[in-house]
């Protein structure tokens, strides 16, 4: 290797402002709303939260507003935390693009699933079900680069489902932490729809993979 080729290679490793900014803007837009919103306390709440008799009134945005509003501070940090720890562990491998689609879909398969399939919950607020669908969406991104942390991630997520959905209690501890009940099939909502993306993206590389790879000729 000449020395252009070496000065070319940690060239690329540089830090750089735009490519931080370039790979952490969505992330950081996420926890900014969150984290105001909470501080904007009660008033938001009400006013964005998803709100079963307000939706059947015509306000459909809350099926998403709602999950960018929280019961409580501890609420709102523990998933502001959780989706920062998400998106660090994958943050190589799922651009921001990436990262903003699957958290959207996400967020409209749990607001809609919660509407259409709960009528037992007339209000709800919570990022923690489109977390989980980021969560498989990247999960399925980052299988082959980093086979064994996504492994972990799913070994998690499938198997704190089947617990949540059939042998959990009801969880006493975290709903004294956040202030209210946790609605677990919101968790099942999230990981169902984050495939839709994750899917979608790796057919997407596949593709990409397959122009720029060198044609085979025997």
């Amino acid at each position: 290797m000449n020395n252009n080729d070496t000065s070319s290679t940690q060239d690329s490793h540089e830090f750089t402002a735009s490519g931080y900014f370039a790979e952490w803007w969505f992330s950081f837009l996420v926890i900014a709303i969150v984290l105001t919103l909470s501080i904007l306390g009660e008033s938001a709440t009400q006013a964005l939260s998803l709100h079963r008799s307000m939706i059947d009134n015509g306000e459909w945005w809350r099926i998403i507003t709602g999950q960018v509003v929280h019961l409580s501070v501890n609420h709102t940090l523990l998933n502001a935390m959780g989706y920062i720890i998400l998106c660090f562990g994958f943050r190589k491998e799922v651009s921001a693009t990436e990262e903003m689609l699957a958290l959207i879909v996400s967020m409209f398969g749990v607001g809609f699933g919660i509407y259409l399939f709960n009528p037992e919950i007339s209000w709800y607020v919570g990022l923690s079900g489109a977390i989980y669908g980021l969560l498989i969406s990247n999960v399925m991104i980052g299988a082959k680069r980093t086979p064994t942390l996504s492994a972990l991630f799913l070994f998690f997520i499938v198997t704190k489902i089947i617990y949540e959905q059939f042998f959990a209690g009801p969880d006493r501890a975290t709903e004294a932490l956040i202030g209210g009940e946790v609605a677990i099939d919101s968790h099942l909502y999230g990981a169902l729809t984050g495939l839709i993306p994750g899917t979608f993206w790796v057919w997407r590389r596949h593709l990409r993979d397959s122009k720029h790879s060198p044609n085979k000729t025997a």
